[in-house]
């Protein structure tokens, strides 16, 4: 595996990672409703530009899996949010890697329904927590209808928009994430470094015994 894909793949886990530990705690602790919908978008966007640079199947899968272990090494343990994470990643994955839907609004749309749905089945009839087996079928409708449409529609507007952009990009800076001393490419590696060396830091804190 080439030292560019790894940069990568720990470049934008990192982000989404941070996005999901900071915003997301910051959400999920005011109890502001449907906080996934905007972590889910973000998510998507940071995907997006990850796709534009490595189009290939199973790569936002594991970026995904990276970004789920960032948010546990900073957030107390919630299996469900972790999941969450996980399985939009797998939707964006199918969706854009397997079925390679040419709409990529409509792409958009189909893999923020199919992570949304996904989880909600997963987390009630598969692992079965407590607080979603308790709510019923009800909740999953809810989740899936409400909350997923929220996310589905605002990431059909702004993925078409961040490949756009992302495909700009990349022609101006085709090798950001080569380990070289140029502008681009070194500072997508100090980004990468610190937001990990956060993560890390945080986490040690977080487990390490006062004494």
């Amino acid at each position: 595996m080439r030292k560019e894909y790894v940069l990568a793949i720990l470049f934008f886990s990192g982000l989404w990672g941070i996005s999901e530990a900071v915003l997301g705690g910051a959400l999920y602790g005011a109890n502001v409703p449907y906080a996934s919908v905007p972590l889910s978008v973000i998510g998507f966007v940071i995907l997006t530009f990850a796709w534009v640079y490595f189009p290939r199947p199973g790569t936002v899968t594991l970026i995904a899996a990276c970004a789920m272990l960032y948010k546990f090494f900073n957030e107390p343990f919630f299996a469900c949010h972790l999941l969450g994470i996980l399985l939009l990643g797998v939707g964006y994955d199918l969706c854009f890697g397997v079925f390679k839907i040419k709409s990529r609004w409509l792409c958009a749309l189909l893999a923020t329904y199919l992570g949304y749905a996904m989880f909600a089945v997963m987390i009630t009839y598969v692992f079965r927590y407590h607080y979603w087996v308790d709510a019923g079928f009800g909740k999953v409708l809810g989740y899936i209808g409400i909350a997923g449409s929220m996310a589905a529609l605002a990431s059909a507007v702004l993925v078409p928009l961040s490949f756009r952009f992302g495909e700009r990009l990349k022609a101006s800076c085709a090798t950001p994430f080569a380990l070289r001393l140029r502008w681009a490419a070194g500072g997508v590696s100090v980004i990468t470094f610190a937001l990990w060396a956060f993560g890390a830091t945080t986490y040690l804190l977080n487990h390490l015994p006062i004494r």
